[in-house]
């Protein structure tokens, strides 16, 4: 009966380990991810400021342009 016990400890003590880095490894995916994402969205925001600078020059040029006539 003992024997049977210890088993059972060793079986669920193996079963919590491979749980444990099951999670460790989602974990880690996770991270990469948003990792990722983070340099994505750091992208976009450059892209999209560098849009903002272009439009604002053309706008003065407009301006400056009509206000010339």
């Amino acid at each position: 009966m003992n024997g049977r016990l210890e088993q059972i400890e060793r079986r669920m003590d193996d079963d919590f380990r491979a749980v444990n880095e099951q999670f460790a490894e989602q974990h880690a995916y996770t991270k990469f991810c948003d990792d990722r994402l983070d340099k994505a969205l750091q992208a976009v925001s450059c892209g999209i400021a560098r849009l903002e600078r272009k439009l604002d020059r053309m706008l003065a040029l407009i301006v400056e342009s009509r206000g010339r006539r």
